[in-house]
């Protein structure tokens, strides 16, 4: 590879640019190679494989992503998030992209000492499985709320607690949890030796996720402190911010092969004597999908190309990216499935019917719907001069 070429400025110039192409084809090519032979027996097992992580970081292609300025490559992301989605990785491209943009985003931006950097190296390079443990029992979008402690023992930092829904939490060697201390929530870097999966979630979807509930018991030095106590809940918002337009990205990614598939299943499939293409109303639903998903994903460009030039990230256009996409991706495989009539409803004959399950997590992983509708709701921004001009009072 010669110098790096910033792709989030390069996808204003069209996806067919050249470094545009020549990264999606490295990132097709490794997917098809070594990561989606993976899929299946992850499926059965519940379990996210940790060399998938290995294959992209030896590869280069995590320091490519995290290249650059504060955002690092925004294009990258995107770009890597897209061909996951596409190969229907599922809960292994979830998890690829936990590990990449919200637990790696966190070490880079808040990973000021000597060990803190070590492991985001070793997270860059694939040799280590990180995660972000927010969640517990009682606690999901009110993360003010953790009851995880920090507690200071001599020259030491005590983290305890209990976590759920975390990704991927069993195949971690380091999770980067949010906990209490005296001053508020603070973000710790503890070590797998710290980490106990305790129940894995027998989840209705993104299976080779391996999504659990961990047991949080570790002593840590000052060193693995990412934010202190009173930054954390403002910490975890750029891991989430990373974290929900990569997760547009992969839907958008999937919804290509499954409006492919059914485009293509319209062509070839005859009934009453003529290809279903013929039948004017289901082409023309597939014409309103596509439609939707070619805006859709304008707006995710046009997000990108805006921060990678210098823009601000905006908390509430992230949100409204996030949400918007993830209902889309609901609604797009059912009808994409439906299309395929009972065979889109059998899951060894199509892969639409797992994708349909897998995309219900996206209304919920990154911040729920409600949540994210708050976030756009907050950057309301009324003009009073214009409501005078038009609306009499």
């Amino acid at each position: 590879m010669g110098g790096h070429t910033d792709l989030g400025t390069q996808l204003a110039l069209g996806t067919a640019s050249r470094p545009v192409t020549d990264f999606r084809e490295r990132v097709r090519a490794l997917v098809g190679d070594r990561i989606s032979p993976l899929l299946p027996a992850c499926e059965r097992e519940r379990r996210f494989p940790r060399e998938a992580v290995t294959a992209f970081g030896a590869a280069g292609l995590f320091h490519e992503r995290w290249s650059g300025g504060p955002h690092g490559d925004l294009g990258r992301s995107v770009l890597l998030s897209e061909e996951m989605g596409r190969a229907g990785l599922g809960g292994i491209g979830i998890g690829v992209g936990l590990h990449l943009e919200a637990a790696t985003s966190l070490l880079r931006g808040f990973g000021t000492t000597a060990y803190t950097k070590e492991v985001l190296e070793q997270a860059l390079a694939g040799e280590s499985v990180c995660c972000v443990a927010t969640s517990e029992q009682h606690v999901g979008s009110d993360l003010s709320a953790v009851a995880t402690a920090l507690t200071r023992e001599g020259d030491h930092w005590r983290v305890r607690g209990e976590k759920w829904f975390v990704s991927p939490g069993a195949a971690a060697d380091h999770a980067i949890v949010l906990c209490r201390g005296d001053q508020g929530p603070a973000l710790v870097l503890v070590p797998r030796s710290g980490l106990t999966p305790v129940q894995r979630w027998e989840t209705t979807g993104m299976r080779s996720l391996e999504t659990v509930r961990l047991r949080v018991d570790a002593r840590v030095t000052d060193d693995a402190v990412l934010a202190r106590p009173g930054a954390g809940l403002a910490a975890v918002g750029q891991g989430l911010m990373y974290e929900r337009l990569a997760l547009a990205a992969q839907v958008l990614g999937a919804l290509d092969l499954a409006s492919v598939l059914a485009i293509t299943h319209l062509k070839r499939r005859k009934q009453f004597g003529s290809p279903l293409y013929r039948h004017q109303a289901l082409r023309l639903r597939m014409a309103d999908l596509c439609s939707q998903i070619l805006v859709a994903r304008r707006g995710l460009y046009a997000t990108v190309v805006e921060v990678s030039a210098g823009g601000a990230a905006s908390v509430s256009d992230t949100a409204a990216l996030k949400v918007t996409v993830a209902r889309l991706g609901e609604r797009v495989t059912s009808e994409c499935a439906h299309i395929f009539g009972g065979r889109g409803y059998v899951e060894d004959q199509t892969p639409l019917a797992r994708l349909w399950r897998d995309f219900k997590v996206g209304r919920l992983g990154g911040g729920s719907d409600e949540m994210m509708w708050e976030l756009v709701a907050a950057g309301f921004r009324p003009d009073h001069g214009l409501y005078e001009n038009w609306i009499a009072t």
